[in-house]
């Protein structure tokens, strides 16, 4: 095998040398950057919040599908949101109004 030169030990000697001060230098921004460990928890958290919306939400729709299964199959599911929501009353009862917070007389 032919002895190498002096160029050719250099080279192969500061190229890794190069990299591997790129290395060091470029690994550290990377992580601490703002597109490193800081975005990383960012995003976690945003990742950690959007499921605990979605487990509301997925109680939530539970409970409306109950709802909306009872609305289905019971009469007086409906007759309640009726009278919930729009104040409906029977013709043959009688509303008796109470005020609140009413001054009482001494």
């Amino acid at each position: 095998m032919a002895p190498m030169t002096p160029l050719k030990e250099r080279f192969i000697l500061g190229v890794p040398l190069a990299v591997l001060a790129l290395t060091m230098v470029a690994v550290p921004v990377m992580i601490f950057g703002d597109d490193g460990l800081a975005r990383h928890r960012r995003l976690r958290a945003q990742l950690d919040a959007q499921r605990q919306e979605n487990v509301r939400l997925a109680r939530q729709l539970i409970q409306l599908r109950a709802e909306f299964d009872a609305f289905a199959s019971d009469p007086r599911a409906r007759e309640r949101a009726v009278r919930e929501s729009i104040g409906w009353v029977r013709p043959d009862e009688v509303i008796v109004e109470v005020p609140t917070g009413a001054v009482r007389a001494r």
